[in-house]
């Protein structure tokens, strides 16, 4: 038992330095006994390392110039010691070096949505399986900073795949799960329901309430794939005609006014400006003349999980005829929408 408790007491190294090798007075076991009781190779206990040369040197410039600029990495440190103190240390020695001295280099993290507590488990996305996407069959939303003044605002939109059209909205100081289900409350109240609610998995649309009022309208739920944009691409398209179009033009001077012109270009947004992919049609004016666009359309407008050369005859927007593109493919749209209806 004794035994045993000496191997568990701590890592190799911390054994080690249990280690009695210098006992002249002949009382200390002898050195394969005291390896035997701390569980340690015999062989390795006659190793003394020994400091490279030039280490202490360069682990002082190293400190002095971390304590300058603690953004500097492993790779831009060499050059900046041999420039400033004449040190030539290569990239494995300055991450050797720093980690010996506890230093670590501040960076940005990739780390942009985390799961909240009450997380109800990562949803499988079910768009890529869906070849056809009809209005009202499938919504989408997401949250967008808004810079007004010296404070960061947040936009929470509702959006319909098909049509574009974007039922609810909502703009708060706060991106908590209040403003998300302000923006839900304000889209089903227009008493339209989707079959399939598509997000991303941050933690308000992974939260216990989203996915229970999604169970209380029999919407099945859909995420994104982690680092996945490309799966939520209409909504990305939204943030940038609404930037771009609006809010970099409008400039509003608060909250308020942000929330009232806000109000006023979503309307415009919906009931007037026209979209190239509705054939210059407005979100309002699609949902009444089109309705559900054929599987075929959808898959050459967004080739990103079908390819649209599966279709014959389909123009591919991938071939690099950038110019000659939307001409052949509103033909190709209109020959289509024709056989379809």
């Amino acid at each position: 038992m004794a035994d045993k408790k000496i191997k568990g007491a701590g890592a190799v190294g911390q054994r080690r330095q249990l280690l009695d090798l210098e006992d002249d007075s002949g009382t200390a076991p002898s050195r394969s006994r005291q390896c035997e009781l701390l569980g340690l190779q015999r062989s390795g206990t006659y190793y003394k390392p020994r400091a490279r040369e030039g280490d202490a040197a360069a682990m002082a410039a190293i400190n002095e110039t971390y304590a300058k600029d603690p953004c500097l990495g492993a790779r831009r440190m060499p050059d900046v010691l041999e420039r400033r103190y004449g040190i030539k240390v290569g990239r494995k020695r300055v991450l050797r070096l720093k980690r010996e001295m506890g230093l670590r280099t501040v960076y940005c993290h990739p780390r942009t949505s985390t799961p909240g507590r009450g997380r109800e488990g990562k949803r499988p996305y079910l768009l890529g399986e869906m070849e056809a996407i009809g209005v009202d069959e499938v919504w989408t939303s997401d949250i967008t900073y808004l810079q007004i003044g010296s404070r960061n605002y947040y936009l929470c939109a509702v959006m319909d795949w098909s049509s574009r059209c974007v039922p609810g909205w909502a703009l708060g100081a706060d991106m908590g799960l209040p403003l998300c289900m302000r923006a839900l409350d304000m889209a089903l109240g227009s008493g339209r329901v989707p079959k399939v609610f598509n997000t991303d998995q941050g933690s308000r649309y992974t939260s216990r309430e989203w996915q229970e009022r999604m169970s209380e309208n029999g919407i099945a739920v859909s995420q994104d794939g982690k680092g996945r944009w490309a799966d939520n691409i209409v909504m990305e398209r939204f943030w940038r005609t609404y930037k771009h179009e609006f809010f970099l033009l409008r400039e509003p001077d608060g909250l308020e006014d942000a929330r009232s012109a806000t109000a006023a270009w979503m309307d415009y947004y919906n009931t007037d400006r026209p979209h190239a992919t509705l054939g210059n049609m407005s979100p309002e004016e699609y949902r009444k003349r089109r309705g559900a666009p054929p599987a075929a359309i959808f898959s050459a407008i967004f080739p990103l999980r079908h390819s649209s050369r599966r279709y014959r005859g389909a123009p591919s927007l991938r071939s690099g005829r950038c110019a000659s593109a939307p001409k052949s493919l509103k033909k190709w749209f209109d020959k289509q929408y024709s056989q379809v209806v």
